[in-house]
């Protein structure tokens, strides 16, 4: 018969298992996001774009992700759009963050 710490433990496991799922589902769709939304700025054609997407996606996920994420967008694209500097695209992409968030609330998978 299960402990009540053990229960609790699994418990645990489960909700950070989920959480884990979620943060990684929010930044893909956040990513997603930013590449749309980088590509609309910058004009790009849908081929353009299409690439753009699968090179932000391809950033592997972890520690120093999202800076990865602003160095390639600028770095792919020559220079940021409309002369935004490195701050603003940041900002960008936490609105991004705050858009993909919202999107995927009270989402079951």
């Amino acid at each position: 018969m299960p402990t009540t710490f053990e229960d609790r433990e699994r418990a645990f496991e489960a909700k950070f298992a989920h959480d884990e799922e979620l943060r990684f589902r929010v930044t893909a769709r956040r990513d997603k996001l930013f590449a749309a939304w980088l590509s609309a700025e910058r004009r790009l054609s849908a081929t353009e774009a299409h690439d753009l997407q699968e090179a932000i996606l391809a950033v592997p996920d972890g520690a120093g992700h999202d800076n990865a994420v602003l160095t390639l967008a600028t770095t792919r694209l020559a220079r940021p759009p409309g002369g935004m500097d490195h701050a603003a695209l940041k900002a960008a992409l936490e609105g991004c963050a705050a858009q993909a968030a919202e999107q995927l609330a009270g989402s079951v998978f």
